[in-house]
């Protein structure tokens, strides 16, 4: 996995200035500022269909599951906070998912150009601080465990695993074939 590039962008809010701070790599966080919603930029993401509120077979709920509570174990052996299930961020998350699983891609900013902050944003979910870890796996016997492993061996998907400033995390995973995608994502509210 390459080395994360970091990079500092900065959007000029009338005399407040106030500045965003977008890690990019193999996982992505993003800390901002709150910023009212008057302020915001409309939610621009035509290619991109709505969130699908359910998973995609009860066996992929199962899996998503697993996810969250082997992720709320290691974060309890790690002395944090348990991530609170956010419903919302694991439709913008299933969603993501099902696209790059019917689009057969597999990366932070879709084909069409949408990122983890648009995603979000035209969701309507407001937020202090953002992260996002993706996995994808192929003839695995058990994906959800592998996910985990794989996030946790990799020092940018870890740090967003044990970041204490997230507080809540949404899981989606959708299947195509044997290949499974899995769309992680964490939150700190406003």
């Amino acid at each position: 996995m390459p080395k994360p590039d970091r990079f500092a962008k900065f959007w000029p809010l009338g005399l407040l200035g106030l500045a965003l701070t977008l890690t990019l790599g193999g996982c992505e966080t993003l800390q901002q500022l709150p910023i009212p919603a008057w302020l915001q930029p409309p939610a621009q993401s035509p290619a991109q269909p709505a969130a699908k509120p359910t998973p995609q077979s009860t066996s992929l709920a199962k899996m998503e599951a697993e996810v969250y509570q082997g992720i709320n174990q290691i974060r309890q052996k790690n002395r944090l906070p348990q991530f609170r299930q956010n419903e919302k961020l694991a439709a913008v998350a299933r969603n993501y998912s099902r696209r790059m699983a019917e689009q057969r891609f597999f990366a932070h900013t879709s084909p069409q150009g949408d990122t983890m902050v648009e995603r979000v944003r035209s969701a309507g979910i407001f937020y202090f601080m953002l992260g996002e870890n993706l996995f994808t796996s192929t003839n695995i016997p058990q994906p959800a465990k592998a996910a985990i492993t794989g996030w946790m061996n990799s020092p940018g998907h870890r740090d967003n695993i044990l970041n204490p400033v997230y507080r809540e995390m949404g899981i989606g995973v959708w299947k195509r074939g044997n290949t499974y995608y899995f769309t992680q994502l964490f939150m700190r509210a406003l």
